[in-house]
């Protein structure tokens, strides 16, 4: 099969590779359509200490080509989009119900070959049928979409919030689509001012752009999802958060920084780590299904395989939204 393979830092090279066998309970899946995700772009960079090479890629769809023994959930044939973390069910945490954060979970694309490559195999719990009528540019975007749901079912917006979500790149946008659903007022902000013409696009009532508008500063928010992972926007959002306030970190920095503690305990604030998802996956491909989530704006860039390492490169573009790989 032809894959995409990382072998070292800023090395991608596509290349014939050694198809992947599915074992007891996996599925071994066509990749149609993968999504670039910034999780590809730090493994790209050298920021995580992985044995390298892997193929990266989690975000991902295609058709079941064979089943491993044991598995009867799915059928060969069958569309279906990958939930790309595999908890390993038996450790304290997971028996807490909190896989998402288990210490031996296997992800996908990371600590075993991921999406950007023709075939890929996943354990077949962990892959969702995709109704039919829906396009795979549609369905690929689950998973970017799950992380923003579960920030949002842990800390939910309540009637007369005024939400700010720090940061308009994808996981910020979807944030807000799935804010805009429960009709609060919402204001984004951000560095790029075409992430901020997408915002109001997509129905923020108000835009700022970070650094240059004093009208954010003297402001303040009942609710705060902080997409970024910058470490200044944690504090701003520790600034600007209402008395009594709730603030949900999704995004994830690459370096330690001072906590303002003491206006988080004299605010009594609540701060909720919000890190993918547990079980939003069903409840995303019903949202998609019923066109809740607006998705083409997150779709307009489709490229080959022998394009990753372009894409990995100019990840950063602000004028990029999300970028798919055409792999089938």
């Amino acid at each position: 099969m032809r894959a995409a393979v990382l072998v070292a830092p800023q090395e991608l090279q596509v290349t014939d590779h050694v198809p992947p066998k599915p074992g007891p309970g996996e599925v071994l899946i066509r990749v149609t359509l993968a999504g670039v995700c910034g999780t590809d772009h730090s493994l790209y960079n050298g920021r995580f200490d992985l044995p390298l090479p892997v193929i990266p890629g989690h975000e991902g769809i295609g058709v079941i080509e064979e089943l491993g023994p044991g598995v009867c959930s799915v059928t060969v044939g069958q569309r279906v989009v990958i939930q790309p973390n595999f908890p390993c069910h038996t450790c304290e945490t997971c028996r807490k119900g909190y896989g998402n954060v288990c210490p031996s979970k296997v992800r996908l694309g990371l600590d075993t070959d991921g999406v950007f490559a023709e075939l890929v195999k996943a354990p077949a719990e962990y892959v969702w049928p995709i109704p039919g009528g829906m396009e795979d540019r549609v369905a690929v975007l689950a998973e970017p979409v799950a992380v923003a749901a579960h920030a949002v079912g842990l800390l939910p917006p309540k009637e007369g919030d005024r939400v700010l979500i720090i940061g308009a790149g994808v996981i910020g946008l979807f944030t807000l689509q799935l804010i805009n659903i429960e009709g609060v007022v919402t204001t984004a902000s951000d560095l790029v001012d075409q992430r901020l013409a997408l915002a109001e696009t997509l129905g923020a009532d108000h835009t700022y752009k970070v650094g240059e508008d004093k009208e954010l500063e003297s402001s303040s928010f009942d609710l705060i999802y902080e997409t970024s992972g910058d470490p200044a926007a944690f504090a701003q959002a520790i600034r600007l958060a209402a008395p009594g306030g709730r603030v949900a970190l999704l995004g994830l920095s690459g370096e330690e920084f001072p906590v303002p503690t003491a206006q988080i305990v004299r605010k009594e604030l609540k701060i909720a780590g919000s890190m993918i998802y547990t079980d939003e996956f069903g409840q995303v491909m019903n949202l998609l299904k019923k066109g809740k989530i607006e998705t083409g704006p997150f779709t307009g860039d489709i490229i080959a395989i022998n394009e990753i390492d372009k894409a990995l490169k100019t990840f950063n573009d602000p004028d990029r939204v999300k970028t798919l790989v055409s792999i089938g």
